[in-house]
């Protein structure tokens, strides 16, 4: 796709922060930060060239930000190691799928439920302005001593509460942002890891891989091979396991159907890093709703 951002966007200095200034949201801690397992809150700011047509984030998006307060929030419990994210679930209320309900800004709360040697799991429920039920998310991270050691934090944290930055690159529509380009057949879908959709150690985000496996699971069922919009096709819930990192690219995301039931379409996908001898990353399945 020739319009996508150049892989080299920004020298490097978008590494780390591109996703939180595409999806801004402002997270804090609740307390005065000496709890042992933590409680975060996060406001999301909805904009609406990252919204599809009835005002709704999209599901892989959804659980991009369940994945960073998540992540962050399970961090602060290991300190001063940090952690990376195994497994991601995340939920849709039923209520939320169409109609009014799930739209427009989000609130989302996160708490550790338990922290043990080497793992932490957190729970985030997502709501509207409203207080009306979104989403509920579970993520499961993997304890670690990274290089160069943790983020900074000052605690209580109080984090991503950018200015808005003017760069035409965060006002592209989600395809072109997270450089996506449609491969040989409906459900085959490519994402080249510019930098802007890197952590702070170089790897592709998990939020970013999220957005891939969502889009590659709905266009199977949309029967497309552009990576845009599916009006009428959304992710209800998602499993993702993560199991290696994505580095070189591009990741080849290829999605297909294992079943249906009713207007429910069971979809299993899977993620490799081609630029790494087509190296396993993730692996999910997804239940699409056809509204």
């Amino acid at each position: 796709m020739s319009d996508r951002p150049d892989p080299t966007f920004g020298s490097g200095e978008m590494r780390g922060i591109g996703m939180s200034h595409y999806l801004p949201m402002p997270v804090i801690e609740i307390g005065d930060g000496s709890a042992p397992l933590p409680t975060t809150r996060g406001s999301f700011t909805a904009r609406p060239h990252v919204l599809d047509a009835d005002g709704r984030l999209e599901t892989g998006m959804l659980a991009s930000l369940t994945d960073s307060i998540g992540g962050m929030t399970s961090g602060l419990t290991c300190l001063p190691d940090w952690i990376v994210t195994t497994n991601l679930s995340l939920r849709r209320s039923p209520d939320a799928l169409q109609g009014p309900r799930g739209t427009g800004d989000l609130t989302i709360n996160t708490q550790v439920m338990r922290r043990g040697r080497s793992s932490v799991v957190t729970r985030s429920t997502v709501s509207d302005s409203g207080g009306h039920d979104v989403a509920s998310s579970w993520v499961t991270c993997a304890v670690l001593t990274p290089a160069g050691g943790p983020p900074p934090f000052t605690r209580p944290v109080r984090m991503n509460d950018h200015e808005r930055s003017d760069d035409p690159l965060f006002e592209l529509p989600p395809e072109q942002f997270f450089s996506l380009e449609g491969g040989g057949r409906p459900g085959e879908v490519l994402l080249h890891p510019a930098v802007h959709l890197r952590n702070p150690w170089g790897i592709l985000h998990g939020g970013s891989v999220a957005h891939l496996l969502d889009t590659a699971a709905r266009c199977v069922v949309a029967g497309r091979v552009d990576p845009g919009p599916t009006p009428g096709i959304i992710v209800s819930d998602l499993v993702i396991h993560y199991m290696n990192p994505g580095r070189e690219g591009p990741i080849i995301a290829e999605a297909s159907i294992l079943g249906s039931r009713g207007r429910d379409i069971l979809v299993r996908v899977t993620a490799r890093d081609q630029g790494a001898e087509g190296r396993l990353m993730n692996a999910a399945a997804m239940t699409i709703r056809v509204l």
